[in-house]
């Protein structure tokens, strides 16, 4: 009568199985971060969107349009002429196009750090494109919107005179 075999694994299966999850856990770390510059960059880009938004309204319905950032509670509105009367969002008509980075997945825990357009937190374009600060003032240099996650700082930036927007 043959002995009786015990089911299992061998110390060398275990150490074989032990040592691929370490390397798959190794190879997928890198991942984990550049999620946070994901959710960071989505949210500069949306920015800019809005920023474009803005402008190409201003330019298309001859009116001022604007951006105003409330930078201590992270959010920001798109107004139509000089009273900041919150625009439709054109995503979902019935609703204004205000942002709140806390109230997006994607954009969770994204703060805005600070918004200079001159002298104010906020910007406006005339019918031809051209940036000014709310108050009025044609920017004289670039206005920088800086978003906040977890360290990482991404920046919005419009070129005084032509408008042009972008994410360095």
């Amino acid at each position: 009568m043959p002995a009786a075999r015990l089911e299992g694994f061998t110390l060398i299966e275990l150490a074989v199985v032990i040592t691929l999850i370490g390397i798959l856990a190794w190879l997928a770390y890198p991942s984990l971060g550049s999620i946070n510059e994901i959710r960071l960059d989505a949210a500069a880009r949306r920015v800019a969107s809005d920023l474009r938004y803005a402008q190409n309204r201003a330019i298309g319905s001859r009116t001022i349009h604007g951006v105003r950032f409330d930078v201590g509670v992270g959010r920001y509105i798109v107004f139509a002429g000089t009273s900041g009367t919150a625009v439709v969002n054109p995503a979902d008509r019935g609703k204004t196009l205000a942002v709140s980075f806390a109230s997006m997945a994607e954009t969770r825990g994204v703060s805005i750090e600070s918004a200079a357009f001159g002298a104010t937190p906020g910007v406006t374009f005339d019918f031809y494109g051209v940036p000014r600060d709310t108050a009025g003032v044609e920017l004289a240099s670039p206005g920088r919107v800086v978003l906040l996650f977890q360290g990482q700082r991404d920046t919005v930036e419009v070129a005084p005179q032509t408008g042009a927007i972008r994410v360095p």
